[in-house]
């Protein structure tokens, strides 16, 4: 093999060379060294694939025929790994790393194992994204294709598979303990303590057990429908249960995997339901600590604070966004699961009371009105 990366297509450079005009005429494969410091014979190398440029190299290159680096690859632009975006921006590991504020060990098993910290505070990808000067959907695929991030959720979808197999068993918990041998397996899978997993997956085993019963209401009225129209359409409300039933495994891992990858920290999420439960105002900090400062600004950076003007001089008025409303709309029941600790905001804690009966919060009140609390102001530091 040669010297450099492998994802390097030296018929791509050469296309390059003869078709692309650099400064009004084609340049010459000696004209090309010269522009990128190089010899005639290393070009001549690249373009017959028996050399490999660096990143810094590839970078270069494509910046004298104005194209991007992705250009100069031999892969698939649309599955490119976090590795080929690196070397397009002609960096090597150790820079980013230094750039991130990571170790290289730690970045090496983002690149090689499409895995982030467990202590992530969730920008790490926005972080690697403005970096690799990508926008964060490409990181987002880059981890998300990766070949053991597909081999993890296939395994977590197997041992779904069997774990909700008891939730077929009729007048009976679907339940699974922390001590269960495949619970046990998907917690090293998505590196959490299996109490946390544990949780997480009796949710999803919820979640399951309502398409069981959703796909057997459809099966009965399709059975006792009263005449052709209400058949056909019990059958496509029956089928449609089916498909979601056999794919809910995968589905499942997906979902657990995604999560604990974006997940907020325990910190962050109770800022979170702070500004839910004090309403439209927001909250205001007055000379936040350094851990404090991280929060708000590990928030602020992913989109689900805005940080309204200064009052007065070392005072941020933090307001919750709508895409931070709407991620904690989608995934409180998770969080509540992530942790329990922390109590569920009171917009939603009615439909979580609902979903999970009578429990320690007391019975779901119909009819209750939501009394909207006042903003409160907070003096840290």
């Amino acid at each position: 093999m040669a010297r450099g990366r492998a994802d390097f297509d030296g018929h791509a450079l050469r296309v390059l060379r003869a078709t692309r005009a650099v400064d009004g005429r084609l340049l010459s494969a000696a004209a090309l060294a010269a522009r990128v410091g190089t010899s005639k014979a290393r070009i001549l190398a690249y373009e017959n694939n028996r050399s490999v440029p660096e990143p810094a190299r590839i970078a270069e290159l494509a910046r004298v025929f104005k194209v991007p680096p992705d250009r100069l690859s031999a892969s698939d632009a649309r599955h490119l790994s976090v590795r080929d975006l690196r070397v397009h921006a002609g960096l090597t590991a150790e820079q980013v790393a230094a750039s991130l504020g990571v170790s290289r060990r730690t970045y090496r098993d983002v690149e090689s194992m499409a895995r982030l910290p467990v202590r992530d505070d969730g920008t790490l990808r926005i972080r690697l994204a403005a970096c690799l000067g990508v926008p964060l959907g490409r990181i987002n695929r880059a981890l998300h294709h990766h070949p053991l991030a597909i081999a993890r959720r296939a395994q977590i979808a197997d041992h779904l598979t069997a774990l909700f197999q008891r939730a077929h068993r009729t007048h009976v918990p679907a339940v699974v303990t922390p001590d269960d041998e495949r619970l046990r397996a998907v917690a090293a899978l998505v590196q959490r303590v299996p109490t946390v997993v544990c949780r997480l997956v009796n949710n999803e085993l919820v979640r399951y057990r309502r398409l069981l019963r959703g796909q057997a209401m459809a099966e009965l009225e399709a059975a006792y429908a009263e005449d052709e129209h209400a058949a056909r359409q019990a059958k496509e409300r029956r089928r449609r249960f089916t498909g979601l039933v056999e794919t809910a495994p995968a589905r499942s891992a997906e979902v657990l995997s995604s999560f604990l990858a974006e997940a907020m920290s325990a910190r962050q999420w109770r800022a979170m339901v702070s500004l839910v439960d004090t309403g439209a105002e927001g909250i205001a900090v007055r000379h936040p600590s350094d851990a404090d400062a991280g929060v708000w600004n590990a928030l602020l950076e992913r989109s689900f604070v805005t940080r309204v003007v200064h009052v007065e001089q070392g005072v941020h008025i933090h307001v919750l966004s709508s895409r931070g409303l709407n991620a904690m709309r989608g995934e409180f029941r998770m969080y509540a699961c992530l942790y329990p600790r922390v109590a569920t905001p009171l917009l939603f804690r009615h439909l979580l009371v609902a979903t999970q009966g009578q429990g320690k919060r007391g019975p779901r009140r119909e009819g209750r009105v939501r009394k909207e609390p006042q903003p409160i102001t907070t003096s840290e530091g």
